[in-house]
């Protein structure tokens, strides 16, 4: 028996020991194949010391300590990083090039930091949270929206934002928590009491918000948010970006550091990383597994305390989980008002032989006839042998669906959305194809459409294709505005920032 046991344990032994020499050789030769990623820059490898880090503020910190923070940041990337970039080197499209025109410092708001708007007599405040790699920019148009309703808009800069992707690479989850406890604390504060105060995130922002939001339902220290509104909310992300730290282990020894990087892009974005190292994502996922954890016990101990939830999603999403925002979000809902709007592609007749409709399943199991305790709506084409779109709703609790004509189309070529497009307008001054007044808006980054052969592109040819505006944001805005409880006619004062970038 003894020799029998011995034997199974050195059996046992040998497979784990094949195991973990097979693991290792693959991550070695995935560290070698890295190698041949394009080369590191300065702004790939200086790590900001005056970046924000929870551990250094334990009760907190207020919005005035943090701009102050994000100008010592300002100065430090000033001296280390731009002073370093030859501003006549013929760098046209680099960020950190202070005579490129996708330089981010000219005059005007300083999009990459944190801003407020101020409301005389606020009917209540919301913070806003943007999505990793992005910065406050995203959520511009949505800030003036709110505040253009009377309520207070504080837009925060997640720590590794807007600065350096090196920053986002020594981000840790901590610093965004902290940074989503600081600005509730600070929205209420500027509201005064008995005033709702509301969370608005973007892609992993979002997942932020319901982070936060579960921690104050089940922590009667916290103060509680009345309403959440989420833009292509990160629920659920590729389950592979839990092993980025594994990568970043090999990354920290010399030769093998472009291991860490999922991608290392020229960076000719002012407001958002094209370089994305792996602790982005991680920290995606990792925030999307708390929020699963956290709703869990929740619901369990707590349910009437959950506030209601509107979420616009792209049912076409590259880099989340439709198909976890229903199932593993809005299904586990109580019944409190929440609502789910989801954009259709294109199903224009023309365009059906040149897509795979992948979410079939999805639609039929959302236009099942049977009630849920979410309101619905699908945004799509009024028939195929159109362009022209309408809203499909079904309420909470009914079977029936309203439809809504609505005047939106489908623009010409574009035969989807995408996870970026959904909080920015058509008018975007960077990403948008029209000007205000309607005409077209040439050589903005959606109206680049590049012809030849992909080999000669520096740049993900799917990158280019992306669309970064979304077609139907006046739907966005009217359904933001219903769900929005106390937001009231538009102050019509001229908009701090009016002047275009």
């Amino acid at each position: 028996m003894k020799k029998l046991a011995r034997r199974v344990t050195r059996i046992a032994l040998r497979i784990f020991a094949l195991g973990v020499t097979a693991l290792a050789t693959v991550w070695l030769v995935r560290g070698i194949d890295s190698r041949g990623m394009p080369d590191l820059q300065i702004w790939h490898t200086y790590n900001p010391s005056n970046e924000f880090r929870a551990r250094d503020y334990p009760d907190g910190i207020s919005f005035e300590d943090y701009q102050q923070l994000e100008l010592r940041l300002a100065k430090e990337l000033d001296e280390h990083v731009y002073a370093t970039v030859d501003a006549d080197g013929g760098e046209v499209l680099n960020r950190y090039n202070k005579q490129s025109m996708v330089y981010a410092g000219r005059e005007g708001q300083a999009w990459n930091r944190s801003f407020e708007i101020d409301t005389a007599d606020p009917r209540g405040g919301i913070l806003l949270l943007h999505g990793a790699s992005d910065s406050p920019y995203s959520m511009r148009a949505l800030a003036e929206l709110f505040a253009e309703h009377g309520l207070y808009v504080a837009a925060y800069r997640m720590p590794g934002h807007g600065t350096v992707p090196a920053g986002l690479q020594h981000a840790r989850v901590e610093d965004w928590a902290a940074i989503a406890r600081s600005g509730v604390k600070h929205v209420a504060r500027k509201v005064g009491a008995d005033k709702p105060v509301y969370i608005g995130g973007y892609s992993a922002g979002a997942a932020v918000a319901v982070d936060y939001t579960l921690d104050a339902v089940l922590d009667s220290s916290l103060i509680p948010v009345d309403r959440l509104f989420l833009y292509s909310p990160a629920i659920a992300v590729t389950p592979f970006a839990r092993f980025g730290g594994w990568d970043e282990a090999l990354a920290s020894v010399s030769g093998f550091e472009k291991l860490g990087w999922i991608s290392i892009e020229t960076e000719y974005d002012p407001f958002k990383y094209n370089s994305f190292p792996k602790n982005g994502g991680y920290l995606s996922f990792a925030f999307s597994e708390r929020v699963m954890n956290k709703l869990e016990i929740a619901l369990n101990e707590n349910p009437t305390a959950l506030p209601a939830i509107i979420s616009f999603q792209s049912l076409i999403d590259s880099t989340v989980r439709t198909g976890s925002v229903v199932h593993d979000l809005y299904q586990q809902l109580p019944a409190n008002d929440s609502q789910l709007v989801l954009f259709d592609f294109n199903r224009a007749a023309d365009i059906q032989h040149f897509v795979i409709d992948g979410r079939r399943e999805l639609l039929a199991e959302l236009n099942e006839d049977a009630p849920v305790d979410f309101s619905y709506t699908l945004v799509t084409n009024r028939s195929e042998r159109t362009r022209y779109t309408e809203a499909r709703t079904r309420r909470a609790g009914n079977i029936e669906v309203v439809r809504e004509e609505l005047p939106s189309e489908w623009p010409r070529g574009v035969y989807s959305l995408s996870h970026v497009a959904i909080p920015f307008p058509a008018t975007d001054a960077w990403y948008g194809v029209v000007n205000k007044d309607g005409t077209p808006k040439p050589g903005t980054f959606s109206s680049v459409a590049p012809r030849g052969d992909q080999a000669i592109l520096a740049i993900p040819l799917g990158r280019l294709m992306r669309l970064r505006y979304n077609p139907f944001f006046d739907y966005v805005e009217t359904r933001t505005l219903e769900f929005c409880e106390t937001c009231v006619s538009p102050n019509r004062g001229q908009s701090p920032f009016e002047k275009e970038l």
